[in-house]
């Protein structure tokens, strides 16, 4: 899976921009990525403030957070298809809490019934932007942090500690926007329920990404 696998050469072309010192030049998905998520926080975040959305900052802050830790932690070009994943996350997560849907932000937009034992519907935008964005997530991390150091025999645990991590930081982004709750009178995308749900959609991301990362390489025959 290119993904899991790919160790892109920095000398091929369309790599022509340098990410900072002793940091390949970004390839030309990594600089299309930047490209859309800089429009696209400039756009949300507009969108946040016109429309008087609680939020705006803090999305738009938690978004360039990440990006500079990405930055930071890129030690090799990324591949294609996980800086492709990693705009789109950005995405979804900035619309899901600065675009209204009625009365409501897309992120508790929904399908199907309410279900009251669970306490949520049974479709709701929130839990597959969390899910999606926890599996790129640790894509991430297996990529810039464990894939380096996985030998043979500790992958497993590398994978372990890789979902783990995504699974931290989505914990993280749980207590900023509890922060956010404080700060803004209950401004926010939900309650209890709302959490409950986001931890659990984060832990299946993470979990599906620890699944498809952990799969025996196929072998040159």
């Amino acid at each position: 899976m290119a993904l899991r696998e790919q160790v892109p050469d920095s000398s091929a072309p369309g790599r022509a921009e340098s990410s900072g010192p002793g940091r390949p030049p970004l390839s030309r998905a990594e600089r299309g990525a930047i490209q859309v998520v800089a429009a696209a926080l400039a756009g949300f975040g507009v969108c946040g403030f016109a429309t008087g959305s609680p939020s705006t900052a803090g999305y738009v802050f938690s978004v360039l957070v990440i990006g500079a830790a990405i930055v930071w932690l890129r030690r090799a070009a990324l591949p294609d298809l996980l800086a492709i994943a990693l705009a789109i996350a950005a995405i979804l997560t900035l619309a899901g809490g600065l675009i209204n849907v009625g009365q409501d932000v897309l992120y508790n937009a929904s399908i199907g019934p309410y279900s009251q034992p669970l306490g949520t519907h049974l479709l709701q935008y929130d839990h597959v932007a969390h899910a999606y964005v926890s599996f790129v997530t640790a894509f991430a991390c297996w990529v810039m942090l464990a894939a380096p150091h996985a030998a043979a025999n500790h992958r497993r645990e590398l994978v372990i500690l890789a979902a783990g991590a995504a699974l931290g930081l989505g914990a993280l982004n749980e207590m900023v926007e509890f922060l956010t709750t404080l700060a803004h009178h209950a401004a926010h995308a939900g309650g209890y329920w709302n959490t409950g749900w986001d931890l659990a959609c984060n832990l299946i991301g993470a979990g599906a990404a620890g699944l498809v990362i952990a799969r025996p390489r196929a072998t040159a025959p």
